[in-house]
């Protein structure tokens, strides 16, 4: 992935940042922040529940219910 043009590494992230002397290093560490930035800002899909058995079922009511 990479960031897009309104991504903003967080503030905590900046501030360790701060604190690293050697380039090479930092520059390393930066790279690795904001690819675990972006990997943590995806949402993993969640698969649809089947409808039927096994699944919930509409009631004459207009309720959902588990039971068969």
């Amino acid at each position: 992935m990479k960031p897009g043009k309104t991504f903003k590494l967080s503030k905590s992230t900046k501030t360790m940042l701060a604190s690293i002397v050697d380039k090479e290093q930092r520059n390393a560490w930066k790279r690795a922040m904001i690819d675990a930035e972006l990997c943590a800002a995806v949402v993993p899909k969640r698969e649809k529940r089947p409808s039927g058995p096994g699944g919930y079922v509409k009631n004459d009511t207009g309720t959902a219910s588990t039971t068969n």
